[in-house]
């Protein structure tokens, strides 16, 4: 109970931090009449996810490197997280979002947070932040299970997530280095049905998990947590 006591503070200090940001953010729009620029856009997102979207929490990503389009997916899908099929709308009407992929995804915070940005301004941040250089996490890994996730990877991920989840191209998220809890979080999602995922993916877990255990998922946040 009071790990979950911490955790809510935690929340409601940066959801505070980041509300206070929009509001100046805000207000400086108003004041000089003309949109800020992507820098100043994306520093409204610093709080949680850290300087030039490197994240010092273990529950919120690393986003720097993240392609624009997969940025713009996640802001979109946040945003109209009631109404998915007005995000979908949104992408259908621009021809530049046309790789852009609207999925249903779980969220603390987000949801409030993505209700203060256009999308002029989501797709200024998701610029922004798919120009930052990847940094990965230095975390202390289980190297015997992170031998066995390696197998695993190459068997059942490796295909959308290449060069050993290092890549992020394809507008794939970011695995090798990323925060360990978050990638614990966003596995469970995807297992609870949670958060949607595509037809291919979902046969790939569901197979892994069947031939391998449950476990598996562990052995392969241990290597992607591996990677420094």
């Amino acid at each position: 109970m009071h790990k979950q006591n911490k955790i809510y503070v935690y929340f409601r200090k940066t959801l505070l931090i980041h509300i206070i940001g929009v509001t100046l953010l805000s207000l400086l729009m108003n004041t000089v009449r003309a949109e800020p620029s992507k820098q100043i856009l994306a520093y409204s997102c610093a709080a949680c996810h850290g300087i030039n979207g490197v994240s010092r929490g273990p529950a919120t990503p690393n986003i720097a490197g993240l392609t624009a389009n997969y940025i713009i997916a996640a802001m979109l899908s946040y945003k109209y997280a009631t109404d998915l099929d007005r995000a979908q709308a949104i992408v259908d009407k621009h021809d530049d979002l046309e790789d852009v992929v609207i999925q249903a995804r779980p969220a603390t915070m987000m949801s409030q947070v993505a209700q203060g940005y256009s999308l002029a301004q989501i797709k200024a941040i998701a610029d922004f932040y798919s120009r930052q250089p990847i940094v990965r996490i230095v975390q202390d890994a289980d190297t015997d299970r992170a031998k066995i996730g390696k197998k695993l990877h190459k068997k059942y991920c490796d295909k959308c997530h290449e060069d050993d989840g290092r890549s992020t191209e394809d507008d794939v998220g970011l695995l090798a280095g990323q925060w360990a809890a978050f990638l614990r979080d966003t596995l469970q999602d995807f297992n609870n049905e949670d958060r949607e995922m595509s037809k291919k993916m979902a046969k790939k877990m569901k197979a892994m998990a069947k031939k391998h255990g449950n476990e598996s998922m562990e052995d392969l946040i241990q290597f992607y947590i591996s990677q420094q």
